[in-house]
């Protein structure tokens, strides 16, 4: 407990440092995306997202976006042979200040949220309840392509699923 209200004053003593900050939310943007790589612990899979994220607070070394609710389908590729997952998630997204002449600028996002788990077999469908956790990282180009890493968890099997994302903001 002692960590966590060390963590919570250190991300307020952060916000608040900023000279230049400005928060306010702006107009929102969507985002998709598509995912190749593995679901779950050994099994080829994809994803496809749509999302709706809007810019609060900006300064001059991070601009920070809430992710307002991202929508994602999971599954292995010989879906829906085996396994879908079905999330509806929220949360945080930082971006770096651009380089390489404002073209580049790094990203990392945290989203939260509940995953509907489908799972095929036997002649029977299975459906679970759990929450899920993405975390991302990457280089976002021109503010609108986006390539990176994606690692999704879901707690009620426990699964982690590890992708390349690419995505277009507009």
């Amino acid at each position: 407990m002692k960590a966590f209200k060390l963590f919570v004053a250190a991300v307020a003593m952060t916000f608040a440092m900023g000279a230049n900050a400005q928060f306010s939310l702006s107009e929102g943007k969507f985002a998709v995306n598509a995912n190749v790589g593995s679901f779950g612990p050994s099994t080829a899979g994809f994803g496809l997202g749509v999302g709706y994220q809007a810019d609060f607070y900006t300064c001059d070394y991070v601009t920070v976006a809430w992710d307002v609710l991202h929508f994602e389908w999971d599954a292995p590729f010989n879906s829906p042979g085996d396994a879908d997952n079905l999330s509806f998630k929220t949360g945080l997204r930082a971006f770096s200040p651009d380089f390489a002449k404002g073209k580049l600028r790094a990203y990392t996002n945290l989203d939260l949220g509940y995953v509907l788990g489908i799972v095929s077999g036997g002649g029977s469908t299975d459906t679970n309840h759990s929450f899920g956790l993405t975390f991302g990282v990457g280089l976002q180009l021109n503010k609108t392509w986006s390539l990176g890493y994606t690692l999704q968890y879901e707690t009620k099997g426990k699964s982690k699923s590890h992708y390349a994302t690419v995505a277009y903001t507009f």
